[in-house]
Order: structure tokens, then sequence, then C-alpha cells
């Protein structure tokens, strides 16, 4: 989760830390704690924002913008929805929506 403190570095100068505490089953659930200085804490919407603005460029792992929770509360975030395909699968959706538009 290193990966993630970067980002909010650079949009909070009052952050501190960031500590993994828990994964559930299979490691798909992460639980972590960000620390901030008590002068400035960010609200729920801007933590759950600069974590769906990292999915879009962090490839180390996945992440399900729309499953982000911020203190047990699902926290709707800005944007649109994010999906990464590879180069191969895109070039195959294509050449398959081809073949099959030629058969009209």
């Amino acid at each position: 989760m290193t990966n993630l403190v970067p980002f909010y570095q650079q949009e909070f100068v009052s952050f501190r830390n960031f500590l993994v505490s828990s994964f559930s089953n299979g490691s798909i659930v992460n639980n972590g704690q960000l620390t901030f200085a008590s002068s400035s804490v960010p609200n729920n919407t801007q933590i759950a924002n600069v974590l769906a603005s990292a999915a879009q460029t962090i490839t180390a792992f996945n992440i399900d913008t729309s499953s982000i929770v911020v203190n047990g509360i699902a926290t709707p975030v800005s944007g649109g929805v994010s999906h990464k395909i590879s180069l191969g699968t895109a070039s195959i959706l294509v050449l398959l929506s081809w073949l099959l538009s030629g058969q009209q």
C-alpha cells in the first residue's frame, strides 16, 4: 500500500502516514488507517476521491472504486468508472466486433 502514499502526500499537506491494519480472506479487502496532522483533517469524500483517482494510475493492484468505505461509511467518489484491459484483449474485442458486424 506504499503505492498510495504519494497520492495522499500530494493532495494533503497534513498527511502523515498510511498503515495497513488488516486484510480479509484472500487479501481482497484492505483495511487501512490514514494519519493526518490534527490541525487539518480531510473529510471522508476527499479521502475517497484521492483513492479513486489513484485507482486510475496504479497497476500493482486493483482498486474497486465502487466499494470504497471511509470511517465505516460507503463513500461515493467523483469521476467515472475505470476499467483496465490489455492491448491483446482490446484487439480481440475489436476483431470480434468487426467479424460480427459483417454477419448482418
